[in-house]
């Protein structure tokens, strides 16, 4: 096979099929999203998985509030470069420029990435496999293999949206998150992403 011939074969065994692309352009439609969510981990280590509950806001690009309820309480926020954790009933609330710590800059967004659903940035840090109302994510980077074996996504619903998503550690542990309640384009209140007092 000649070379250019071959360079095309390899472009369009890269790119994903037209439903693929119709169904990210409609999940990267929405500026934000709310969501609440149950959390399944599955661990090697544990009799019995750990199931806990919460919710989720994101606003494009970069501002994310991930809130547990039950078991324990605990808040993930991101707010552009300042990430923060806290756990208000343990009295503890740390925070971190990520800006002065780009290798941890670099896991946060790659581990977010499919939170805004852009197909090229996905596409830069994921090898992406589609199925239909399915996509499998496998991290390109040494460094985000280190912490994720594979991203699995299940859409629904029209337009589509996120239903669930499964996380495989390196290990074979794994944490599945199902979502419900999805709303998108709302304007969130002042202070969602706030780290709780």
């Amino acid at each position: 096979m000649p070379p250019m011939l071959l360079w095309i074969a390899a472009a369009l065994a890269e790119a994903p099929p037209i439903e693929a692309l119709e169904a990210w352009k409609e999940l990267s439609a929405p500026a934000t999203l709310q969501a609440e969510f149950v959390q399944v981990r599955h661990s090697r280590l544990l009799s019995q998985p750990i199931q806990s509950t919460g919710s989720l806001a994101f606003e494009k690009p970069d501002r994310m509030a991930w809130s547990v309820d039950s078991p324990a309480r605990s808040t993930f926020v991101m707010d552009g470069t300042q990430v923060g954790m806290a756990f208000p009933d343990l009295g503890v609330r740390e925070t971190l420029d990520l800006a002065s710590s780009p290798e941890v800059a670099s896991l946060v967004t790659g581990m977010m990435v499919w939170l805004g659903s852009d197909l090229e940035r996905v596409q830069q840090d994921y090898e992406l496999t589609w199925e239909t109302d399915h996509a499998v994510l496998i991290p390109r980077s040494e460094q985000l293999k280190n912490i994720i074996g594979s991203l699995d996504l299940t859409l629904a619903g029209s337009p589509k949206r996120i239903q669930s998503v499964t996380i495989v550690e390196p290990d074979g542990d794994r944490v599945t998150i199902t979502f419900s309640k999805v709303r998108a384009d709302l304007e969130l209140p002042p202070g969602t992403f706030d780290l709780p007092e």
